[in-house]
């Protein structure tokens, strides 16, 4: 998509709505940042097309046989759904290659389309396929919190998948989970069980002809930070039918953001390595001029109703934090309250020749970690910091650094396909947000600037040199932001 599919009267509508939230300087960067992504995803379309299996392959996924034949129940919630769209979706379940799959409608719409249009599409389907799509018309339009349930009261299978009415499934997409699901086989006397309760893909978004793709998300492992700072899960959702209906179904408070507050639900229910990210895309998202997929101010209330599920996660949890908007819709800034922290501030060159004995002496809970070169920016950054400490899991933060050209030097370190540790975003103009706004958001993060950032004493071990322990996690966290001087 190039600048003059961007300069449309929709999307000045959306830079106006951006430019009264924010200002000029941001919606100026906005708008670049936007327009240089735009021009990196110029040839994804051909891509997604040429990468598509071909039919050998999508042939030998047929023919797979599995360990265990779970069964799939895709809970689709559809109301007034265009019949080309929702055709679209049904091809989309019917020529899945895993088959043991049942699809559960539940229409809350106030005419005859969808039903009408399900009745023509299952003439053109053997009696079998036929009978694997089940469908209710509901008394009333529930909501699609209130729709999503009345189709998870339809599921019989082990496992839920969250599918919209008018977004479609590429045809690997069961045969991946199940492929996942056997990668997670373990043993327990002679029982034979996978180990992975939830999954979720990658994804992209595709216009409302179905044409061209677009948008493509990569998303990271398992991360409660970045989900609590955006519903970065999203689509595609499985999970166990039992984790599912113990989680309480879908809430109608939470209508627009109903699927970020599922997921939240489900996941507190499991420990991270029960959660599998599977790195391709299984999902493309139809994007039009009213749905969040491309228009974020077309359903505000979705946005309000994410801040109410990050807040009540959290409330749930215990953890005493206040959750706010940052400059992009359906995005949250999360801070945790800490009380009167104890902080050893420390130059980089003091810790690197401090001895046990000198490690032993710090009474401090939290370290300060700070190069020569370095200042800060933001004037709380030591309590935005230990915020984050105060959590039991995490181990060490860091926040944004600039160089003194304003670029980013480091938005913490993440490893890359080869292992080598990265510096993430560095070189990238400061005043943008990042690959899905990951560089102004709080997210776990692989390693952090050396000479910046804050520790827990209780996460390191002194041997022969302070060594970071494993069993706790980093953190990077946008919102302390420090300069290099030179």
């Amino acid at each position: 998509m190039g600048i003059t599919d961007r300069l449309n009267q929709f999307n000045m509508k959306r830079a106006i709505s951006y430019l009264k939230r924010n200002g000029a300087k941001k919606t100026y960067f906005k708008v670049m940042e936007r327009l240089e992504r735009d021009d990196d995803e110029k040839y994804y379309t051909g891509r997604v097309l040429s990468e598509r299996p071909e039919r050998s392959e999508l042939e030998r996924q047929r023919n797979r046989k599995f360990f265990h034949n779970y069964r799939f129940s895709i809970l689709v919630p559809a109301y007034n759904t265009d019949p080309a769209a929702f055709k679209e979706m049904l091809d989309s379940v019917v020529e899945q290659t895993y088959m043991n799959w049942e699809l559960c409608i539940a229409d809350g719409s106030t005419t005859e389309t969808v039903n009408e249009t399900l009745k023509s599409y299952r003439n053109g389907l053997d009696e079998q396929t036929g009978k694997k799509i089940r469908y209710q018309r509901l008394n009333a339009n529930r909501g699609i919190a209130g729709n999503s349930n009345g189709a998870l009261v339809m599921a019989s299978g082990d496992y839920v998948g969250l599918l919209d009415h008018d977004d479609v499934l590429t045809p690997n997409a069961l045969y991946e989970i199940m492929e996942a699901l056997e990668a997670g086989i373990e043993r327990d006397g002679n029982i034979y069980t996978s180990r992975f309760k939830a999954f979720y893909s990658d994804e992209d978004k595709t216009d409302e002809e179905g044409t061209r793709y677009f948008d493509h998300h990569i998303k990271p492992g398992f991360d409660i930070d970045l989900l609590r700072s955006n519903n970065y899960i999203c689509h595609f959702f499985v999970v166990k039918t039992a984790v599912a209906r113990k989680a309480g179904g879908f809430r109608s408070e939470y209508n627009g953001a109903q699927d970020h507050d599922f997921i939240f639900r489900c996941v507190e229910q499991l420990k991270p390595d029960e959660i599998y990210h599977i790195p391709k895309v299984l999902y493309h998202w139809r994007s039009s001029e009213t749905s969040t997929a491309e228009n974020p101010d077309s359903k505000l209330y979705a946005y309000e109703a994410g801040k109410k599920a990050v807040r009540d996660h959290l409330e749930r949890l215990k953890i005493k934090a206040s959750v706010t908007d940052t400059a992009h819709l359906g995005f949250y800034r999360v801070r945790y309250e800490v009380n009167s922290p104890k902080i050893k501030e420390l130059t980089k060159e003091e810790w690197d020749y401090l001895t046990a004995d000198g490690f032993k002496a710090i009474e401090e809970d939290y370290i300060m970690i700070m190069g020569n070169d370095i200042k800060p920016v933001t004037k709380d950054y030591l309590t935005e910091l230990a915020g984050m400490l105060a959590r039991e899991e995490v181990g060490a933060v860091g926040g944004k650094i600039l160089n003194k050209r304003g670029a980013i030097d480091s938005a913490g370190y993440m490893f890359d396909e080869s292992g080598k540790l990265n510096a993430a975003y560095r070189g990238m103009n400061g005043n943008y947000s990042g690959y899905h706004h990951r560089a102004s958001i709080q997210h776990k993060v692989d390693g952090l600037a050396a000479d910046c950032m804050m520790i827990k004493k209780a996460a390191v071990e002194y041997i022969d040199k302070p060594v970071f322990s494993d069993r706790f996690i980093s953190v990077y966290d946008p919102f302390a932001v420090f300069k290099r001087k030179r």
